[in-house]
């Protein structure tokens, strides 16, 4: 593709010193950051933070975020589809929360709660899950709380 470091800073909206740090491996990132420069790069989540000579549709198991508590999220699986899909185990301990960025307009996420009560923060209200699933249009900033005392374990799965 050929993007310097500012061409890409600004196809992604991401800042040039995050740019630069990513690519010195000296940067925290989110995976908000990473879709957005996924995006830019027409690549996806998984192709970024993937071991390219691993197949695409592969076990990834690497952590994407970490909250200040222990909690974290981690890419377990990536499988190629017209698109792709992406699932994630996440656990996130008691007070932690999640933010989320919007999703290009088609994407989605299906959330399925194992352990405790997940509170799903969307525009247009928020929705508790207690063990079950729920499926939203991620085409909107959303966050993923855990308001309760114990921790939440759910996966979720990205879909576009």
């Amino acid at each position: 593709m050929g993007l310097s470091q500012k061409g890409l800073a600004d196809a992604s909206g991401v800042s040039l010193r995050m740019v630069g740090g990513i690519e010195n491996g000296a940067t925290s990132v989110s995976t908000a950051t990473l879709d957005r420069i996924g995006i830019a790069l027409h690549a996806t989540l998984a192709e970024l933070v993937s071991d390219p000579v691993i197949q695409r549709s592969a076990q990834i198991d690497r952590v994407g975020w970490r909250g200040e508590k222990g909690g974290e999220g981690v890419l377990r699986r990536s499988i190629d589809t017209r698109r792709e899909v992406e699932l994630w185990e996440w656990r996130l301990e008691s007070g932690e929360r999640y933010q989320a960025a919007a999703d290009p307009v088609g994407w989605h996420v299906m959330i399925f709660v194992v352990e405790g009560l997940l509170t799903i923060e969307l525009e247009t209200g928020a929705v508790n899950i207690s063990a079950a699933s729920h499926v939203f249009d991620s085409a909107q900033t959303h966050a993923f709380i855990n308001a309760q005392e114990g921790a939440v374990r759910f996966f979720r799965c990205t879909v576009w």
